[in-house]
Formats: C-alpha cells, sequence, structure tokens
C-alpha cells in the first residue's frame, strides 16, 4: 500500500534570521502600500467601481455580482499554496500583480482612447470582464504576498506592520484625493470614471515593482509537487474543519464578512437616494485611506497585545454602528461617518482572518490559511451581495438591506464576545473522546 507524501510543515525561520533583513523587508513592503495608495482614490473598488457600473445604468444584480467578485473567485487562492509556495513565490506574486493590473489598463486604454469601438453594452460587458480577470489573478497574488509578508515578520510585530502597511497607503491616497476629485468633476459622467481608472491603474503597475525590495528570507526550499492538487486540498481543509477552535472563529469572522458585502450598498444608496455627485463620492476614497492611516496602527497594536479575538470584536461592533447609521442616514455627512467605520473593518478583514488562523492552525502556512479561510466563506458570502441587489431591485429599499446587515453584525458581536477563544489566552476548547460503558 503506497504511503501518502506527507504535507511540507509551514516554514519555521528562527525570529534572529528575520531580524537581519528587517528594515529592508518594512521597506519594501511599506513603499509598496504607499505607491499602490497613490491609485487607490482614483480605482477604489469599494466607492469607485460601484459608482461608474451605476453610471453606466447597470442592474443592481449586476452590481451585486460585481462588488462580491473578491468573494466569488476567492477558490483560486488554493491555486497559491499548491503551484506558487516555492522559493521563488515573491516573483510568482509580482508577475501576477502585473498581469491582474495590466489586463484592466488595457480596457481603461481602449475605452479613453478608442471610445468609437465601443457600444454601451460593450462597455459594460467589457469593464465586467476586464474586473473578472483582474479580481482573479489579483487573489492568487495576494494569498501569496499575505504568505510572505507573514512568514518574514517577526510574530509580535505583524500587527506594527500591519499598522505601517494602511499608514502607507493612507497617506499616499490622502496625497492624490484632491487629484481624484479634480478628474471626477473635469470630465462629464461616465467618461470620468474611465480616466480615473486609467490614472490609478498606471500608478498601480509601477507600484508592482517596489516588490522587489523585498527579501523572502523565509521562503520554503524547492520541493516536489504534490500529486492531486484536489487532495492536497481535501487534506488541508480537513485539518481545518476538525479544530473546533477554528470552526467557531471562522464561523463569527463569516458573519462579519456578510455584513461588509452588505454595507458596499451604502454608495449606490448616496448617489441614488441622496443625490450625491461624483466629485463628492471621490471623499469616501480619501475617508477609506484616512481611516486606515489613522487607525491602523491602533489595531495593531490591539492585536499584538490583546489579540485578534478582540479585533474581531471590535469589527462587529463597527459594523452594527455603520447600519444604525445608513439606515437613518439623510445627509452625505452621515454617509461620511458610516463610510469610515465599514473602512477600518473591510482593511482589516484579511488581517484578522489569517493571523488567527495561523495561531489556530500553526502546521499549516499563512498562504494556505488565507486561500482556505476565504474559499470557506465562499459559499454565503457569494450570494449576499447579488441577492440584496435584487431585493434592492424589487423593493426600491436600501433600508431594509442595512437591517438585515445590523442583525448579521449582532450575532458576529456574540459570537466573538462569547465563543470565540485563542492559543494566547490558554483557554482552547477541547474534544475528549467520552468511553462508552
Amino acid at each position: 500500500m503506497k504511503k501518502r507524501p506527507r504535507r511540507p510543515e509551514a516554514p519555521h525561520v528562527p525570529e534572529a534570521l528575520l531580524m537581519k533583513s528587517f528594515r529592508r523587508n518594512a521597506t519594501g513592503i511599506v513603499l509598496f502600500e504607499t505607491v499602490w495608495g497613490l491609485g487607490v482614490p482614483f480605482v477604489l473598488f469599494l466607492s469607485v467601481v460601484p459608482a461608474y457600473l451605476t453610471a453606466l445604468g447597470t442592474s443592481k444584480t449586476l452590481l451585486g455580482f460585481v462588488m462580491s467578485l473578491w468573494t466569488i473567485l476567492a477558490p483560486l487562492q488554493l491555486l497559491s499554496g499548491h503551484y506558487f509556495a516555492g522559493p521563488r513565490r515573491l516573483r510568482a506574486a509580482m508577475t501576477l500583480f502585473l498581469a491582474a493590473v495590466g489586463l484592466r489598463l488595457a480596457y481603461d486604454v481602449l475605452a479613453v482612447f478608442v471610445p468609437g469601438m465601443w457600444t454601451p453594452g460593450a462597455l459594460v460587458a467589457g469593464f465586467v470582464l476586464a474586473m473578472i480577470a483582474y479580481v482573479g489573478l489579483l487573489v492568487i497574488a495576494q494569498a501569496i504576498q499575505m504568505g510572505v509578508l507573514t512568514d518574514n515578520i517577526p510574530k509580535k510585530r505583524r500587527g506594527w506592520i500591519f499598522g505601517l502597511r494602511t499608514l502607507g497607503l493612507g497617506v499616499g491616497g490622502i496625497v492624490t484625493g484632491l487629484a481624484a476629485s479634480w478628474v471626477l468633476h473635469h470630465w462629464a459622467s461616465p467618461f470620468n470614471y474611465r480616466v480615473s481608472f486609467l490614472v490609478g491603474d498606471s500608478i498601480w503597475f509601477a507600484a508592482c515593482f517596489a516588490l522587489l525590495l523585498i527579501r523572502d528570507t523565509a521562503a520554503p526550499a524547492r520541493q516536489g509537487r504534490q500529486k492531486g492538487f484536489l487532495r492536497s486540498v481535501r487534506g488541508k481543509f480537513a485539518v481545518l474543519v476538525a479544530n473546533p477552535n477554528y470552526r467557531i472563529f471562522l464561523f463569527s469572522h463569516l458573519l462579519n464578512a456578510i455584513a461588509t458585502a452588505l454595507a458596499t450598498f451604502i454608495v449606490p444608496f448616496a448617489k441614488e437616494r441622496l443625490g450625491v455627485a461624483d466629485g463628492s463620492l471621490a471623499l469616501l476614497s480619501i475617508i477609506f485611506l484616512g481611516t486606515g492611516a489613522t487607525l491602523g496602527l491602533a489595531i495593531g497594536r490591539v492585536a499584538d497585545r490583546f489579540g485578534y479575538r478582540l479585533v474581531g470584536f471590535i469589527q462587529s461592533v463597527l459594523l452594527l454602528a455603520f447600519f444604525m447609521i445608513a439606515v437613518s442616514a439623510r445627509s452625505f455627512a452621515a454617509v461620511c461617518v458610516a463610510y469610515g467605520l465599514y473602512s477600518l473593518v473591510s482593511q482589516t478583514l484579511s488581517f484578522v482572518l489569517v493571523n488567527m488562523s495561523v495561531e489556530l492552525c500553526p502546521g499549516l502556512g499563512p498562504t494556505d490559511l488565507a486561500a482556505l479561510g476565504g474559499t470557506l466563506v465562499l459559499p454565503l458570502v457569494a450570494v449576499v451581495s447579488p441577492l440584496s441587489g435584487t431585493v434592492i431591485d424589487l423593493t426600491g429599499s436600501y433600508q431594509s438591506v442595512f437591517f438585515i446587515g445590523a442583525t448579521v453584525s449582532v450575532i458576529a458581536l456574540l459570537g466573538f464576545g462569547l465563543l470565540v477563544r485563542e492559543p494566547r489566552t490558554g483557554r482552547l476548547y477541547q474534544v475528549r473522546q467520552i468511553p462508552m460503558r
């Protein structure tokens, strides 16, 4: 009987060795995020994308589908741990980043400089296809990148580095925020959005080369690839599902992810119900980045000192506050306050998922854990945005969706507050076999 090949363990590198390249890696990580941030106000997925689709006159169902692409395509992350886990994983991540941004940049160039080749329907179809390719490649790249960053940063400094990343991202975005607002004011809709995407994607393409500065000290040695992709994935899933602490955490995290997906409808709500102008919507990008810049370090400090369970609890509280404001919002100022709360949660979801998973399941690498966790939350989150968009199309009511989000947030709050446990407390759930008499 043949023995199954042993699954390679996650790399364990002495902290002293990681510290030798820590400054260089921190510089490369923060530089990448800062330059990336320069482009964010022009192309922010959570505000510019839904605003552009709304300007094109697409249905809320299609809008919900596009806004849930990150969840729908999450299973592609599983490829990262199986095919890109070797010593050249950082170069693979950079190549995928360039391809993802480059494909959407091609759409931008053609839409701006060759407008005669497009019909209204082709503009929508082209953009949706470009978004599918962009998100599909980026989810693989980001899973690899998350593994590289987590492996190469000492455990007690991961929250701090997260804070620096959000600070760099925020500062970069704030610097170009006024320029993005000018672009959206200067040209008529929807052409202004195409120019905005062209500028932002060009900056993002340049940002990818900052990854060359990172030294992947913890890169795993070259190994023979395990035979059977599906068998390998099934084995990793079995490890996670067998862990009761992980199951309880993932359920609570799933609820926060669902509530965050529902919260994305604040942008079309502001545009359609409150009549907010396109130029004013650019302020949401600045709020998104400013929130991370000002509060990211604080969240990282909380995670390093008190653990990721508390961060998940804070996320639930912020989401509940968001929906309470959204339900009664009558002005753009209220939308901005709510969007600030939402922004902090959306920027910390993957941070909590990966790092809490690493603590609960140290035998699996962060790349695998990011991919597996994202895939496990897929079935429910993937249908939330399209179904919510359909509800809005049929009823015309955004408030009903916001009320559902508030309910989900309360359940998540109770889960993180009462049920979730983590290793640093020494109080984990144990599965014990009860002897039968």
